[in-house]
Parts: C-alpha cells; structure tokens; sequence
C-alpha cells in the first residue's frame, strides 16, 4: 500500500519505515508492565478484614462563637451518615469515632495527648477555621495522621501537604 504527500509528491509504502515514537512508547510499556506486581503506596488500599475498626478523631472546638451553628450541622450530619450505614464504610469497616473538644490554643496538645492514648487513629476530621489547620500541621507528621475537610477560611493555610486534605474549593477559587 502506498502513501503520496502532496507537499513532497513522492510515495512510500507503509511498514518500510519504523514510527519515530515506537521505541519510546516500547519503553514506556515495558516500564508500565514491571510496575504491575508492585503493591500500591498507602494504607487505603490495603485490604482489609470485614468488620475492622477505623477510628476517627473528631476534635472539636468549644470556643467558636456564631460558627457554633455551623460546626453543631456538620457533626450532625456526620453523626447521621454514620447511623444510615451502621457505622460502616465500604468493604465493612467498622468506623469509630472518638470525640475530643478544646479551645483553639490547645489543639495541639490535645491532639498529641489523643494520639499517645489511642494510636490507631488515622484521619482528623474537620477542623473550622485557619488557625486549628495552622496549630495541628506540625503534630500530623509525626503520627502519620491525615486532617480530612478541614474548613479554611484563606488560602493561608493551603499549600501542598500530604498530611492535609481539603475538599473545598479554596477561597480565590470561589470568587471565580
């Protein structure tokens, strides 16, 4: 089978000349291929045992003032989609949480004083405000625990961080 270009006026037949990216899209197979049988980086997706527990830290602050409304909603519905699924994830993991209330000031030390008591918490969830984001980024390292939906109110506290999750648009983000 022959091709014609009409800029070049010449032919040539398909097959007689090797595609200029087929060695590398060979490389790029064969390196997606040894990366195959190796196991995922993280502790999601690891399985799991039915009915596994999975604690949740819900620390709570009692010094919010008019956003008291606000957080009181949130632990409901948390609370509330909980009990329609039994306390259960997907794959039947047993969710647990553990519930902790402090001023903003002692976020930190509460936070530590809960991780030493009960070491297998993984997630940190909502926080309201920046400054509870900003007192608890440095502790999250140093227990390998990930701060889920926290609820910031400027773009100062985002910024990559593998520690913490945001699903929220960010501030700047909103006003687009």
């Amino acid at each position: 089978m022959a091709v014609c270009w009409r800029r070049r006026r010449c032919s040539a037949h398909l097959g007689s000349r090797p595609f200029a990216a087929s060695p590398c899209l060979l490389l790029l197979l064969v390196l997606l291929l040894l990366l195959l049988p190796l196991p995922p980086h993280s502790a999601a997706a690891e399985a799991v045992a039915p009915g596994t527990p999975v604690k949740v830290l819900l620390l709570k602050r009692n010094d919010l003032g008019l956003f008291n409304a606000m957080s009181n909603a949130f632990y409901a519905g948390v609370y509330a989609s909980l009990r329609a699924h039994s306390s259960t994830a997907a794959g039947d993991v047993r969710v647990e949480i553990v519930e902790k209330e402090a001023k903003v000031a002692d976020f930190a030390t509460v936070l530590e004083d809960v991780m030493q008591k009960e070491q297998d918490i993984l997630t940190l969830l909502a926080q309201f405000g920046d400054t509870p984001v900003m007192n608890v980024r440095s502790v999250l390292p140093r227990y390998d625990l990930v701060s889920f939906a926290p609820y910031a109110w400027s773009s100062v506290v985002r910024g990559w961080n593998t520690n913490v999750y945001f699903v929220r648009a960010g501030p700047a983000a909103e006003l687009l």
